[in-house]
C-alpha cells in the first residue's frame, strides 16, 4: 500500500501499541500459575505471528487508501486475527478444560460416596486422584478439603462422617461453578463490551 505522512504514523504507533499490549498480556499468561490460563499463552504468539503476516501482505498491495479505508482495514485485521487465534479457540480450550475439570470432579464425588460404603476402595482412589491432579484441584480450591478428609479417614481406618457430608456438598458446588464459568478468555471484556452495547441502545431510545 502507498500510505500518507499521517497514516505512516498511525500505523507505527498502531503496530507498537499492539505488539506492547500483547507481549504484556502474553507474559502475564506465561507467568501464571495457573493452568487454566496459563494453556492459553501459546495463543498469543499464533496471534502475533498471524498479525505480523497480515500487515506484510497488505504492504505488498499497490493501493492507496483515504483514512477512513486505512482505519477500516486495520482495524479489521486486528479484529479478525483476534478471533482467528484466541477468542475461537481460547473458548474451546477453556471449554475442554473445565470439562476435564468436571469429570475429575464427579469421579471424585463418586469415590467419597464409595469410601462411605467401601471404605479401602474409595479412599485408595481419592488418594490416587489428589496425586495426579494436584495442582488442577488446588485451582479449583478443592484440594485441601479433600486432602484433609483423606488423611483424617486414613487415620480412622473409616470415613470421616464427620466432615463428609459438608465435603460431599462442597464438591456439588465445585462441579457447579466449575461447569458454569466463563469459558470467554478474557471474561472481563466481554462484560465490558455488554455494557458498551447497552449504553448504545439506551442513548438510541433517548433520542
Amino acid at each position: 500500500m502507498n500510505f500518507s505522512y499521517t497514516e505512516t504514523i498511525i500505523l507505527s504507533i498502531y503496530v507498537i501499541a499492539y505488539f506492547s499490549a500483547f507481549l504484556a498480556v502474553l507474559k502475564r499468561f506465561w507467568a501464571s500459575k495457573e493452568l487454566r490460563k496459563k494453556s492459553l499463552s501459546p495463543l498469543f504468539i499464533f496471534n502475533m505471528i498471524l498479525f505480523s503476516a497480515g500487515l506484510a501482505i497488505s504492504f505488498w498491495y499497490d493501493y492507496s487508501p483515504n483514512i477512513s479505508q486505512f482505519i477500516t482495514i486495520y482495524g479489521l485485521l486486528a479484529i479478525g486475527v483476534y478471533v482467528a487465534t484466541i477468542e475461537v479457540p481460547g473458548f474451546l480450550m477453556l471449554d475442554s478444560y473445565d470439562e476435564k475439570s468436571v469429570v475429575l470432579l464427579q469421579d471424585i464425588k463418586d469415590s467419597l460416596i464409595k469410601s462411605r460404603y467401601h471404605f479401602s476402595e474409595g479412599i485408595q482412589k481419592i488418594h490416587s486422584m489428589l496425586d495426579n491432579n494436584k495442582q488442577r484441584l488446588e485451582e479449583l480450591h478443592a484440594y485441601d478439603q479433600l486432602k484433609y478428609y483423606e488423611d483424617s479417614s486414613s487415620e480412622m481406618n473409616q470415613a470421616n462422617t464427620s466432615v463428609f457430608d459438608l465435603l460431599l456438598m462442597s464438591t456439588n458446588q465445585w462441579i457447579k461453578d466449575c461447569d458454569e464459568q466463563s469459558k470467554h478468555p478474557f471474561p472481563k471484556l466481554v462484560d465490558i463490551l455488554s455494557l458498551a452495547g447497552l449504553s448504545f441502545l439506551i442513548a438510541q431510545f433517548l433520542k
